[in-house]
């Protein structure tokens, strides 16, 4: 739904609630989906006009999230509409309020923060879509209590539909990393090696040490590889510093609708550090952060603040190249 149509429909709305004779005050509710998890909001409305918003339930990060909570709600009422600006630095918790204020007096959202990597564009018949891959094997980090290294392999899938123009309609990611059994516990995926082998040094999630080995079998070794999951089906049990993959995955994949591969790229070079591939921040401490950091405008920083509210891993370390999947089902998505 475009803008135009939404603010009809919010209009539509309050003439139809003042042409009510009852001046009561209507308590309405409403929920959309945050970046922490659900978030609900309780809406009053008198006279035709939204007299209160608040936030009764949310799931959002203090200091961050927090800041749409704190404001957003006193904006939507003076305005009496959700066309309001989103909080700087808050973009996914702004898109919540505003899509579950909307949901609440029942007008469809322009877009919602479940809905964003869907746009219009994706209706249309001339899509091109492929699949990309890429593997990159690891080294450590370091060993374990026994003096064990540790190995492990990281795999990118990527399916996307681009537009003629190789603009991104819509974008999917999910990844598989595969440890060496003394790493990361029981809710990493394993591998002890073939069988024949002698096993690998085990890790005990009790003791909070390795204990022995794993079984040199070959009941072990299918065993351990039908229990690999992927990034986004280990869910809730994978977490990052403030979210889960999943959702910093989404947050990313959200900014990449619009742009072409190319325009990708050249924002990770621009925005992102060249040690570690993370989003910059002002307390980003890799050699060269600062000044590459400190080369950005202020408007720069806000847009870039905005990303690292909700999505702070790597695109490109040694955990994984995701771009390089990206571009991978470009190429596929032209042949």
């Amino acid at each position: 739904m475009n803008r135009t149509l939404r603010i009809i429909l919010t209009c539509a709305l309050g003439a139809a609630l003042c042409a009510c004779t009852a001046t009561a005050a209507e308590n309405l509710t409403g929920e959309a989906e945050g970046y922490g998890g659900p978030l609900k909001v309780a809406v009053t409305v008198e006279d035709g006009k939204i007299t209160q918003v608040r936030v009764t339930e949310h799931k959002e990060t203090e200091g961050v999230g927090t800041k749409a909570i704190d404001t957003l709600p006193d904006a939507i009422v003076q305005a009496n509409s959700t066309q309001v600006d989103v909080v700087a630095g808050a973009t996914y918790t702004s898109k919540a309020i505003l899509a579950a204020v909307d949901n609440a007096l029942g007008v469809s959202p322009s877009s919602s923060p479940a809905d964003s990597n869907t746009p219009a564009q994706n209706a249309a018949t001339n899509l091109r879509t492929g699949v990309g891959m890429s593997a990159l094997g690891r080294i450590g980090p370091g060993s374990d209590d026994a003096g064990n290294p540790v190995y492990s392999f990281n795999v990118v899938f990527c399916s996307a539909a681009f537009e003629e123009d190789g603009r991104i309609a819509q974008v999917m990611f999910d990844q598989l990393e595969v440890a060496t059994p003394n790493y990361d516990g029981s809710s990493m995926p394993h591998f002890s090696g073939f069988p024949g082998q002698g096993g690998y040094a085990l890790w005990d999630d009790a003791q909070g040490k390795t204990n022995g080995t794993t079984e040199d079998t070959e009941d072990n070794f299918l065993a351990e590889i039908a229990a690999w999951t992927t990034k986004r089906e280990r869910g809730n049990d994978y977490k990052l510093n403030t979210a889960t993959w999943s959702q910093e995955m989404d947050a990313f994949q959200q900014l990449f609708v619009g742009k072409t591969v190319d325009e990708v790229d050249a924002w990770f070079e621009k925005y992102c550090s060249d040690v570690n591939g993370r989003p910059l921040t002002a307390e980003s401490a890799q050699e060269g952060d600062q000044e590459k950091y400190a080369a950005l405008t202020e408007e720069e920083k806000q847009q870039l603040a905005d990303v690292t509210s909700s999505a702070t891993m790597s695109l490109k370390d040694n955990h994984g190249d995701l771009l390089a999947a990206l571009r991978k089902a470009w190429e596929m998505a032209q042949k």
